[in-house]
């Protein structure tokens, strides 16, 4: 079967395209909750306070907090009964809630309650008539060479954009700076989809000055390399680096994966293709001697890197040490969210695009390619998915889809309905999506009928949560903001 990420890659840039709450609705329910997960709420008290929910559809969470006295401090998605209660004053706060692309807003922002001893008080909070929230693209910078990565430093307001060639842009105060960040155009190779994928700032940059790049170098290895920024410019970084891991990938000039991204646990996730071909001729992403077709995981905090002990290899029997898990075709971008999710977004062949979500704290895991494409055997009608971890997502080729382009949960604070929401788009279809995942299960699909311009690469996102697109336009490669619609 032909390689359908790479024929649309070829097609579309000759060959130069980087491709890669129950009973909330009423408050009348059972089973309400805080944020402790149970209805009692110890405080040092007997007063109690029941609060209940109106306005929103049957299933839908609300977004209420509680403080009052003893640092009391309660998040609730549903009608509640706190008990056990210090008296004196509490404040509830409610926020908007997003159902599809309807806001509902609370009539009363802010409700002071005062409760006393031996005495149960109540409260409602009530939701008002959905408004429809509209999303809208803010164009940053323009005039970038294949622009497939943005990122930025923890506290820091610059941008920091990935050129495919090599290089490294700094956006300052809205403002493309012209002399690069960093410059390794020299080091790598273009053709097919290779290049300088992704960058990440190591957590601890403020102070020690590094940042971790993956490339393919001149001769097609996946390399990760360290490299820190000058001590007299901040918008400069020196030139000589220290390769950490170079892994080689011969023949095939696709399926790099491309993503390296710091986790919740300090370490450094990378994610490799399985070495390109049609159903993984060479068998990497089950071969556990490969560290292609994989997520790895590495410590970087010394000199060079180490294996974390926890690492399903780590001994060094049974496979390669830095493997975190296996069973990926092509996971050009990868994403963690606040509470140690990871999102792999893995790109397909003919049949099923996935993106694959499971606990950060999870080793070991077999997400099935070549075995399976998403839920679907290769090759066969019936295959064994005996410890095969199944995609949390997936979607076929119909209505002209090809590829996904994984993005990012939201996080930031310019359009706070859209907390917790994973966006992604793909790469023919070219509209931005999202949906939310909860207690194990997508929910909350949407397409937000936001056309994408050009042919997007890739999303970002900066050191305030925003959420950034990045592509190639008539106007050349672009830095878009993804914004309210005014």
């Amino acid at each position: 079967m032909a390689d359908r990420f790479q024929w649309v890659a070829s097609i579309l840039l000759a060959g130069c395209l980087v491709a890669l709450s129950a009973c909330g609705g009423d408050g009348s329910g059972s089973g309400s909750t805080d944020g402790s997960g149970t209805g009692a709420s110890p405080g040092g008290g007997t007063a109690s306070l029941a609060l209940t929910v109106s306005g929103l559809p049957s299933g839908t969470d609300a977004n209420v907090s509680v403080t009052g006295p003893a640092d009391f401090r309660r998040t609730v998605s549903r009608a509640t009964t706190f008990a056990n209660l210090a008296a004196g004053t509490y404040t509830i706060t409610a926020g908007n809630v997003l159902n599809g692309n309807a806001v509902f807003k609370p009539a009363q922002p802010t409700q002071l309650v005062t409760v006393s001893a031996d005495k149960a008080s109540s409260v409602n909070v009530t939701y008002t008539a959905p408004e429809t929230l509209r999303l809208s693209l803010a164009t940053v910078a323009n005039g970038l060479d294949a622009p497939i990565y943005l990122t930025a430093p923890a506290n820091d307001t610059r941008l920091f954009v990935v050129e495919r060639a090599g290089r490294i842009r700094v956006i300052r105060n809205g403002v493309l700076l012209g002399t690069p960040f960093l410059d390794i155009s020299s080091m790598t190779s273009t053709d097919g989809e290779r290049g300088l994928l992704s960058m990440a700032f190591d957590p601890g940059y403020g102070s020690n000055g590094r940042f971790f790049v993956y490339y393919t170098a001149s001769d097609g290895a996946i390399t990760v390399a360290r490299y820190q920024v000058s001590t007299t410019n901040a918008d400069i970084a020196d030139t000589n680096g220290t390769v950490l891991l170079s892994i080689p990938h011969p023949g095939q000039s696709n399926h790099n994966g491309g993503q390296l991204s710091f986790g919740p646990d300090g370490m450094l996730y990378l994610a490799t293709g399985d070495g390109g071909g049609a159903n993984d001729p060479a068998g990497n992403a089950q071969n556990t001697g490969s560290l292609l077709g994989k997520m790895l995981r590495i410590d970087v905090s010394g000199g060079g890197y180490r294996v974390p002990p926890e690492n399903p290899f780590a001994s060094g029997s049974g496979g390669r040490p830095e493997i975190w898990a296996r069973g990926l075709r092509n996971p050009w971008r990868f994403s963690f969210d606040t509470s140690g999710l990871i999102y792999i977004a893995d790109v397909g062949q003919d049949a099923r695009e996935e993106v694959n979500i499971v606990p950060a704290t999870t080793p070991g895991l077999n997400f099935g390619w070549a075995r399976t494409e998403g839920s679907v055997c290769v090759g066969a009608s019936t295959c064994d998915t005996t410890g095969l971890t199944p995609p949390a997502f997936e979607y076929d080729h119909a209505d002209g889809r090809c590829a996904i382009l994984g993005g990012f949960v939201y996080g930031g604070n310019a359009i706070p309905e859209l907390n917790g929401r994973y966006f992604y788009t793909d790469l023919c279809a070219g509209r931005l999506k999202s949906f939310v995942y909860r207690d194990g299960t997508v929910n909350e699909s949407i397409d937000w009928s936001l056309p994408l311009p050009g042919t997007v690469y890739s999303f970002g996102r900066d050191a305030a949560g925003e959420l950034y697109v990045l592509a190639e336009t008539s106007a050349g490669g672009q830095v878009l903001r993804v914004q309210r619609s005014q």
